[in-house]
């Protein structure tokens, strides 16, 4: 009996580790999501220009950006306000470009951003840009 005990330790032991490896490095990516801190894979809409201020961070296309608000890093400019018509910058860390609209569902005047772009809005989409998606 003590050596089938054994036996199931050592069966047992490195599956346990191994679970516990996943547990620890694996997270959601809806974590990742709207909660203020631009991350890799994300796209980020900011209340100022020069990338400053609060950041709504999204990984995924939004038909209507009225539903939405700045989230932080904490104690930013325009903390919990709306982000449609409000956005001054942009960035994206993501590997896909996403296209701008200044209407919900993707109306109105269409702007595009490369993968990997960083910039302020042009007048067109100054405190215009209503909805995003990937292209």
């Amino acid at each position: 009996m003590n050596k089938n005990k054994r036996v199931l330790r050592l069966v047992l032991a490195p599956v346990a580790v191994a679970g516990a490896l996943l547990v620890s490095t694996a997270s959601p990516a809806s974590a990742w999501v709207h909660d203020g801190y631009l991350e890799q894979f994300e796209f980020g809409l900011y209340w100022d220009s020069g990338q400053r201020g609060c950041v709504f961070d999204s990984n995924n296309d939004d038909e209507n950006l009225n539903n939405d608000t700045f989230h932080g890093p904490s104690g930013c400019g325009g903390l919990g306000k709306g982000v449609n018509d409000n956005t001054y910058s942009y960035k994206s860390l993501d590997i896909k470009g996403r296209n701008v609209y200044t209407n919900s569902n993707y109306g109105g005047i269409r702007g595009s951003v490369p993968a990997g772009h960083t910039g302020d809005a042009s007048s067109n989409f100054k405190n215009s840009i209503s909805s995003l998606r990937w292209y």
